[in-house]
């Protein structure tokens, strides 16, 4: 099977897979809008920050490493099962450490103790089994979308199951952490080729040594992933930021579902071209042409009919959403586009492209955010955050273009 082949298939299965827990996730939304109330969702959003911070500060580039290499999976298994373990240990420790100034700064006291049951998340998933790489190493993505639709399932019964019980965004975390226990098991029952505890001080250089460019983008991709959340709980309080919460996750995050579930598949398909330009230049055209027609269509209703949908699946108490989802569809479609440039820079290694586009996109997102959100309120959310996305857009045109061109 040619490699457009199994682009297509690839990105058959993980848009299948996406709708999928698209369509779960809303219901979980839908659910949970009547069980919990937008200030339960804004406590959520604000542990999520710490969660994201600490897992950028010790990022380690372990799956891309793994993608990348030409040796097999075995060589570097162990090892980077290690590393994975010592990183899960380091984040809940330093997730422990910011939940405490969370707790000052938003001055809610619950915080602290929310962030520490939040830690476990990372340090459970430490121990999964990097074998699981194998999915997308080796093209199977029936598999792999098999995969995680189970444990995309599970995780909303649970939630529900917690919130119902609960009535706190503790039900939130509880979720995460039982999921996070499934996916550790799971690696080790599906997988034959397990890690041991063995260290190579070699292979674990060669894994660091990869992670120095990547690095800096993980920083950077988790710090414009949260600071949002991060500064319009500050701003507005933890109710407008709940509100903010799930008017990103109906509108912004299902653009962002399906461009990851296209550069899942094509990014192992990049790396087999590089040496083949026309044939990587003809897969990024492709590839770009079936985002843009999807999410488009995707979006459409969001654009059409906002509060419709918002009082029909949240209820009335969420109506105040509406008037910014069209800001952040469209934001989420620019977010889509620039997710596949930045595929074509991992692959090609192109660090330092990826790191100034995602410095500026975080600036942008930063100063956008302060002024309209000071000027606007809570309709300035939506503003900051298309703006966020258009200016650095020349960047990427420019970069990619010039990447596709000239190569590594």
């Amino acid at each position: 099977m040619g490699y457009t082949a199994h682009t297509l298939r690839g990105f058959g299965w993980q848009t299948t897979l996406k709708f999928a827990t698209a369509g779960i996730a809303l219901f979980k939304i839908a659910v949970l809008s009547h069980i919990l109330s937008p200030n339960d969702f804004g406590v959520f959003a604000i542990v999520l920050v710490a969660l994201g911070i600490s897992e950028a500060t010790t990022q380690t580039g372990i799956n891309i490493t793994l993608l990348q290499t030409t040796k097999k999976l075995q060589y570097y298994l162990s090892t980077a099962w290690v590393i994975a373990i010592v990183r899960g240990f380091l984040i809940a420790i330093l997730m422990s450490i910011i939940g405490i100034f969370l707790a000052n700064y938003y001055t809610n006291p619950i915080l602290a103790p929310l962030t520490v049951v939040a830690a476990l998340v990372p340090l459970i998933k430490g121990f999964i089994n990097p074998s699981i790489v194998r999915l997308q190493k080796e093209l199977l993505f029936s598999k792999e979308a098999i995969f995680r639709l189970s444990l995309s399932i599970i995780e909303t019964t649970v939630t529900i199951l917690f919130a119902t019980i609960i009535h706190s965004p503790l039900a939130l975390l509880l979720s995460l952490v039982c999921i996070a226990i499934v996916e550790v098991l799971a690696s080790f029952y599906l997988f034959k080729e397990r890690p041991t505890l063995h260290f190579s001080k070699r292979r674990a250089k060669d894994i660091l040594t990869n992670s120095l460019g990547l690095s800096p983008a993980s920083f950077l991709s988790y710090i414009g992933d949260n600071i949002d959340d991060f500064l319009i709980g500050k701003l507005l309080g933890t109710y407008k930021l709940g509100l903010y919460h799930n008017a990103y996750a109906f509108s912004h995050k299902p653009n962002y579902d399906v461009s990851k579930a296209l550069n899942h598949s094509t990014l192992p398909i990049f790396t087999k071209m590089l040496t083949e330009k026309a044939r990587l230049q003809n897969a990024f055209l492709r590839s770009s042409i079936a985002l843009v027609g999807l999410i488009f269509v995707l979006s459409l209703p969001l654009f059409l009919f906002p509060k419709q949908l918002v009082s029909l699946l949240f209820g009335e108490q969420w109506l105040p959403i509406a008037e910014v989802l069209p800001f952040l569809a469209l934001a989420g479609i620019l977010h889509s586009i620039t997710n596949l440039g930045y595929n074509i820079w991992i692959a090609t290694k192109q660090y330092l492209l990826l790191n100034l586009h995602l410095a500026l996109s975080v600036a942008a997102l930063v100063g956008c955010l302060l002024y309209l959100v000071t000027h606007n309120d809570f309709y300035g959310t939506g503003q900051a955050l298309l703006f966020s996305r258009l200016i650095p857009l020349p960047i990427l045109i420019f970069g990619v273009l010039k990447t596709l061109k000239h190569g590594k």
